[in-house]
């Protein structure tokens, strides 16, 4: 359905013909002789760049990544826009930031049609095009499908089918790829994403990872995803040729490993989660070894593609051709996470040179070369590189966005999201504060003990200690009583043990903007009519479907609902 809308689109874009590498756009790098007739984008998730031998890491646990790199050209400096998979992903194949684009959290709003992907752009240049992508996260009602003929994602847990349901090993995905690639038309050009989600938590590499990562589980999933990935390089070698090929490698973002007190990712904006590997391999290894000290950005992946294969680049994007020599800008960043899921204020930031700054309720600049692990905030001292920020983020605030897409996506894909470990934007918004809004909510640095606390309730309900579970909770809401997430798991296990009526009373003190969600309603139904409040269970059952109509789920509940209410 996606890619008979993104047909629809191409007449806008009109035949964009191939032409030579680097052609005509003024700069001094070598024009080659024969043009690249294909590109492959490859994703690794969750990745850090120290996990990389080419960002430094010495034990030898990524030999195919740090041969394409070795055989490219590398930024030192590269950010993602958002530490999370779809925003990040959403700013590579759009060339747009998360406020422009609109896709602000995973498992929320999808990317609106009016998008358009370089997938797009190169399928209506004739380009064959597919993807296969590692989770749930990024499954083709998220948007990105857009543009793609072949879009392979696992189902999710709604699908009733048999195998990995939320995420698969990369050698699957690798796999599935490669088959495309034999199969394909070999007369035509191709673009070809390849997505990992191994280093993505928990971590559970295979004993033969975990040994070469010296014990290292973090590690160990990296080794495991370059290997899957080595078969990528040699199908690509034996079908295509890398010669003839345009190969980007980026991170969609890092995981925090306990730096400022997160565990994973999502909620802060630190160096740690936002800094991630990046490099372009052209064909034959044109600038290969260079190396790249410019701060870039995520929005650079798709004008980058565009440009390497000699088509024109779109104006208005926020993202450049890494392959021009202009000069230093400035990159945006953003986590609205804490915002859509805890009570807390959401950040948005700039980093100029050295100078990164992160507005919310307590504004931060960090001098990062002077001050790499962001322990002292310079903001009283600074004021002017927190101006120059402030007005950059003003001016990115006055540009076109996307529309929102019609409506959030279905609730059964964002529990599946939430089943990998993320949040999944309990607080369903259809407004996001400005990036220079002063909410007044806490900051999300201050809050790291509260977001732990959640966690280990999460690990001991896993573990089957669920009035320990439901005791942690019950600290975080009384600490913050606007953490709409831990109200709506803390109900959830009351529910489950049986006291609906404790279950009920916590649903009613979630904000009245955060309850529309469908299971909210579902569970206040099923809590009414445990107290034998039918009538009233009914209207939530109503809401429920209202929300996800056509759900067999929620028009039974009506069903029973109705008929107890009539009694």
């Amino acid at each position: 359905m996606r890619l008979a809308r993104g047909v629809l689109k191409k007449a806008a874009l009109g035949a964009l013909p191939l032409a030579p590498l680097l052609a005509g756009c003024g700069r001094d790098v070598p024009v080659l002789a024969e043009p690249p007739l294909s590109a492959v984008l490859i994703t690794l998730d969750t990745t850090n760049r120290d996990a990389l031998g080419c960002y430094g890491q010495a034990l030898p646990l990524t030999p195919n990544l740090d041969r394409l790199a070795r055989e490219g050209l590398v930024f030192e400096q590269a950010r993602t826009v958002a530490p999370l998979t779809l925003p990040a992903h959403g700013s590579m194949l759009t060339g747009l930031a998360p406020l422009r684009h609109g896709v602000r959290d995973n498992g929320l709003f999808p990317l609106a049609d009016e998008a358009e992907t370089v997938a797009e752009r190169l399928s209506a240049a004739g380009f064959q095009s597919a993807a296969f992508v590692s989770a749930v996260v990024l499954a083709a009602p998220y948007g990105l499908d857009q543009g793609f003929a072949t879009y392979d994602a696992p189902r999710g847990s709604q699908a009733g089918a048999t195998g990995h349901f939320l995420e698969r090993p990369a050698s699957e995905t690798v796999r599935a790829a490669c088959d495309w690639l034999q199969k394909r038309d070999r007369a035509r050009p191709f673009f070809l994403w390849v997505h990992g989600f191994e280093p993505h938590e928990p971590y559970a590499p295979p004993p033969e990872f975990l040994a070469r990562a010296g014990g290292n589980p973090y590690l160990g999933e990296v080794a495991a995803l370059d290997h899957a990935l080595g078969e990528l390089v040699r199908t690509l070698e034996e079908e295509h040729g890398l010669e003839r090929l345009v190969v980007i490698v980026a991170a969609d973002h890092g995981e925090a490993l306990g730096d400022h007190g997160e565990r994973t990712h999502s909620v802060l904006c630190s160096e740690r989660v936002l800094r991630v590997p990046l490099f372009v391999r052209l064909p034959g290894t044109a600038r290969a070894g260079e190396r790249v000290v410019d701060p870039v950005s995520l929005t650079d992946v798709a004008p980058t593609l565009l440009d390497a294969l000699g088509l024109t680049v779109p104006e208005g994007l926020d993202g450049r051709s890494l392959l021009a020599t202009t000069p230093a800008r400035g990159t945006y960043f953003e986590s609205y996470t804490g915002y859509l899921n805890y009570g807390w204020s959401p950040l948005a930031g700039w980093l100029a040179g050295s100078a990164k700054y992160l507005h919310g309720t307590q504004p931060e600049l960090y001098d990062i070369a002077l001050d790499p692990e962001e322990r002292v905030n310079r903001f009283d001292e600074r004021g002017e590189d927190v101006a120059r920020a402030r007005a950059a983020l003003q001016t990115l605030a006055t540009l076109p966005r996307l529309a929102r897409a019609d409506a959030p996506l279905d609730e059964a894909l964002a529990a599946d999201v939430h089943a990998l470990g993320y949040a999944g934007a309990a607080g369903v918004t259809s407004e996001f504060p400005e990036p220079l809004a002063d909410t007044g909510l806490p900051a999300p640095r201050t809050r790291m003990e509260e977001l732990e606390l959640f966690y280990r309730a999460l690990v001991r309900h896993e573990k089957g200690k669920l009035a320990e579970a439901i005791a942690d909770l019950e600290a975080v809401v009384e600490r913050n009583p606007l953490n709409t997430t831990a109200l709506n798991v803390l109900a959830s296990y009351l529910y489950a043990e049986k006291d609906a009526a404790r279950a009920l009373a916590v649903l009613q003190r979630i904000p009245e903007h955060a309850r529309a969600r469908a299971t909210i309603q579902d569970l206040m139904g099923h809590c009414l009519e445990n107290l034998g409040r039918h009538s009233e269970a009914f209207a939530h059952f109503e809401l429920a479907l209202a929300v996800k109509p056509g759900d067999p789920h929620q028009q039974k509940d009506v069903e029973r609902a109705r008929r107890s209410a009539s009694r």
